[in-house]
């Protein structure tokens, strides 16, 4: 396969842009000129955002001055200050600021010096270094300059050594800053120099051997510098050693280029990417800093010089713009870099065994561990059993109180599991329903279901009840289908029916979607052996309705939310045929459709969403028996690749994802029997440990529109991790992912503040209650993730802020309550009727924590029209 993947174009053409990497996951991208250089034109007034989630290009708010050849760097406050550069008929001192949270733009102060060419290095105590550049009169500058964020103001600090311009700027380990290269007024300079920001004088360095300017710079993780390509070189690349100030030549480019960007990958290899020679590139190269060679890897679809390429926190490189003169056009075309296809990378490692079983259940716990329960095999029924991670070891825990196999384990946001239903050890279906309690590792009844049920749904909804739906229950040893559905209020223990499922299914799935809607999809019953169709829960109204069918049957497959929202639906059973399809489910348009096909088919296997965004499937079952191969899908591509196989082939079985970031695969079905073996997937970024960011604490519990504050190390990461040059588009900053437990909801947050060792986010919303993975990202490289919990919005009475006609026909209507609370609105003209006979209008969005707004579309003229605000 190949590594490097076209994804959407810009909206615009551009090159000589900057790209940077947003802490909420995206990219923006600003300015630059529309056509090729030599050629003149317009230059770009607009911004656009890329999202790694979805794949697509957004336009976003325009900055006040069009501008190329600028700088854009990411503050500590987590806005964008983009600097300088050229406009239509002058050179800029003008700078902006850029805010993710409100995709606005602001003025903040001038630099003291019009410059274009120059570089932006951000130094550890939050300030902005500008150095060197062109200046109005296409004079070479020495000057440089210090932007602080506080205060919006710029002050000058010491000169160059030597004005240049087209060099590289690298922030070192030891907080200082080294410059190199450049063209200068001799021509193209081999000389260096450091800055120390304590002092703010700049000190003379070794000179490397061969001058240069348009090269890349790129702090490796052992703190040496790698400068590579660049004008006036042939393919030549060396290191600087910051210990002893020396440069020492490593192993030549393969290609001589200049305009190119390089990129430290997540594995410690630097991907060079483009740029021009003899003719524009579209080679890529990796070098290896153990053998300190340059090999060639796949090349871009597109020919391309002056582009940007940005590490994003999944560890893929994307490429954007540029030019190819050839066609005299700037491109809009952007493409995505891989290191996880060519070659394809996880392994999976044996651990600690358990006893045999299949149709168990897994959960993590809010320790780290993983809860195991039930299930059957003819040697275990009814135990339950904790994994260590860190030790890699199990520990049976006290025994359930009713022996099952084909029931649900939900973590509540107490921290007890709710555990549902199943099929007992006499064949039977037990109702009952038990709460086990990690803090003393224990399991007690709490109030009977209403109704028994096995291979049913239990889903975790945003108010923190539990919906379970479907499953079948036993007549006379035969087995019915239950269309039923209630719901698990933890706060009193007890439960209540809700509307019922249009149809009786069990071996269906159910996700709950970002809008706080519960999808059903396929299964089996009586009248329809294996369904097309699907259905919607609605928590606020307690309907179930008609959803857009599947377009195939199945049961035994598995539903997957996605980081955009969509949900991928993946294989499953017909009677007659497993199947290899995959479908997507869009809850904006309600559509089903086809997307990639596994390379091959199985049902009853697992899917588990991982830390990068991509879908893990491991094992199932197929006509000739057991499946041990595991297979990746990308959302971005659409595209499947094999991960490496299990050691032994399974169905039924569990996969959990560890805060470690590693796939816990748990016993199953296999070879005509049942396996107890238990393996460890490894997805394979090859990063060294002591590169990942750690967290040391965590807000926990957090209310909703509350901010997360986090402490640790290494947020800051080990490297820029880019090219140190005018189109820097540095990685180097923490990047926090959360994941809930239950939903596998995903998002990345805003931030307030950042710094090497703290994050606080903006206040947080729109993520479903319960416990929740938090995994801090620098350099595309993902830290051992921290469990926090996230409160159940308590509705309180509402507070009617304000109420007004806005015109014939339209009626709003605002309050304040709890953030994050659910609320539906109902409206009538005779207040006397029952609740029954009132008319549900939809639900009421919360237009900033805890204040909530209403427009009713509907409002007639009429005498009276009254309205009812509840809440589930």
């Amino acid at each position: 396969a190949d590594s490097w993947v076209v994804t959407t174009s810009m909206a615009s053409g551009r090159r000589d842009h900057t790209a940077t990497l947003l802490p909420n996951g995206k990219v923006l991208v600003v300015g630059g000129s529309t056509t090729a250089s030599g050629v003149g034109g317009p230059i770009s007034t607009t911004a656009e955002l890329y999202d790694p989630s979805t794949g697509k290009w957004t336009t976003t708010g325009s900055p006040a001055t069009a501008r190329l050849f600028h700088t854009a760097t990411l503050l500590p406050n987590g806005k964008v200050l983009v600097t300088g550069g050229q406009a239509a008929s002058s050179v800029l001192s003008s700078a902006e600021l850029y805010d993710p949270v409100t995709g606005t733009w602001t003025p903040t102060g001038a630099m003291s010096f019009v410059r274009w060419s120059a570089t932006a290095t951000l130094l550890p105590n939050g300030k902005v270094l500008v150095t060197g550049g062109t200046g109005a009169s296409k004079n070479i500058l020495s000057s440089t300059e210090l932007y602080d964020p506080a205060t919006g103001t710029w002050t000058t600090t010491g000169a160059l050594n030597a004005a240049r311009e087209s060099h590289t700027a690298t922030l070192l380990a030891n907080g200082r800053v080294l410059v190199a290269g450049g063209f200068g007024s001799s021509g193209y300079l081999s000389s260096a120099e450091i800055y120390d920001p304590a002092t703010g004088v700049w000190a003379a360095a070794n000179s490397f051997t061969t001058g240069r300017g348009r090269h890349t710079a790129t702090l490796m993780p052992n703190g040496k510098v790698l400068i590579a390509g660049g004008q006036a070189t042939s393919n030549t690349a060396e290191l600087y050693d910051p210990s002893g100030g020396t440069w020492t030549t490593t192993g030549s480019l393969i290609t001589r280029r200049e305009s190119h960007q390089a990129t430290l990958l997540p594995n410690g290899k630097v991907l060079v990417v483009g740029g021009y020679g003899t003719n524009y590139l579209s080679s890529a190269e990796i070098y290896d800093p153990a053998t300190g060679n340059w090999v060639a890897t796949a090349s871009l679809s597109n020919i391309r010089a002056l582009h940007t390429a940005t590490l994003l926190s999944n560890g893929k490189v994307l490429v954007a713009g540029g030019e190819n003169r050839a066609s005299n056009n700037a491109l809009s075309s952007t493409e995505i870099y891989d290191p996880l296809i060519n070659p394809t990378t996880g392994a999976w490692t044996i651990t600690a065994q358990l006893e045999e079983r299949m149709r168990h259940t897994a959960t993590l716990l809010p320790d780290g561990k993983v809860l195991v329960t039930g299930g059957y095999s003819v040697t275990t029924f009814g135990d339950a059993s904790i994994y260590n991670p860190t030790a890699g070891t199990w520990t049976q825990t006290n025994f359930i109180h009713t022996s099952r196999q084909g029931h649900t384990a939900t973590l509540l946001g107490n921290g007890n599991v709710l555990i549902t239903g199943g099929n007992g050890f006499n064949n039977d279906t037990p109702s009952s329903a038990e709460l086990y309690n990690p803090a003393i590792g224990s399991s007690a009844t709490t109030a009977t279901m209403n109704n028994s049920r096995y291979l049913h749904t239990a889903t975790l909804l945003f108010n923190g009840k539990v919906l379970v739906a479907g499953g079948s229950y036993l007549t006379n040893a035969v087995s019915r289908y239950n269309s039923s559905a209630e719901l698990f209020d933890p706060a009193s223990g007890s439960w209540t029916t809700t509307g019922a499922m249009q149809i009786g299914r069990n071996s269906h799935t159910a996700t709950l979607l970002t809008n706080g809607k519960v999808l059903i999809t396929g299964g089996i019953n009586q009248v329809s052996p294996y369904l097309f169709s699907t259905e919607l829960y609605d928590p606020i109204t307690g309907v179930w309705t008609s959803a857009n069918s599947l377009n195939i049957p199945r049961q035994e497959h598995t539903a997957t939310l996605l980081p955009n929202g969509k949900v991928l639906v993946v294989g499953g059973y017909n009677g007659s045929a497993m199947f290899a399809n995959a479908e997507l489910y869009d809850p904006v348009t309600g559509l089903w459709t086809a997307t990639g096909t596994m390379t091959e088919a199985r049902c009853a296997h697992t899917a588990t969403l991982l830390p990068n965004g991509k879908v893990l499937i491991t094992g199932g079952r197929y006509t000739g028996g057991w499946r041990s191969s595991t297979e990746l899908y990308d959302p971005i591509t659409e595209t499947w690749t094999m991960a490496g196989a299990l050691t032994n082939g399974r169905s039924y079985h569990t996969a959990t994802l560890l805060p470690n970031g590693r796939v816990l695969a748990v016993a199953g079905r296999a070879n005509g029997g049942w396996t107890g073996s238990v393996e460890l997937f490894d997805i394979g970024l090859g990063f060294t440990n002591s590169w990942q960011p750690q967290i040391t604490t965590a807000t926990s519990l957090l209310n909703l529109g509350g901010s997360l504050t986090l402490t640790g190390s290494k947020f800051s990461g080990i490297s820029a991790a880019s090219s140190g040059g005018t189109k820097d588009s540095s990685s180097d900053y923490p990047m926090v992912q959360l994941r809930s437990l239950e939903s596998s909801q995903t998002m990345y947050l805003n931030c307030l503040n950042w710094s090497a060792t703290n994050f606080i986010s903006t206040p947080v919303m729109g993520f479903p209650p319960g416990y929740a993975l938090v995994t801090v990202f620098a350099n595309g490289i993902p830290g051992t993730s921290t469990i926090v919990n996230f409160s159940v919005p308590v509705p309180t009475p509402v507070v009617l802020t304000s109420a007004r006609k806005l015109g014939i026909g339209s009626f709003r209507f605002a309050f304040t309550n709890s953030a994050g609370a659910l609320f539906g609105v109902l409206a009538t003209t005779n207040a006397s009727l029952p609740l029954s006979n009132w008319t549900m209008l939809g639900t009421v969005p919360e237009i900033s924590p805890g204040q909530y707004q209403f427009t009713d579309s509907q409002a007639v003229i009429n005498v009276r029209r009254f309205y009812r605000i509840i809440s589930p």
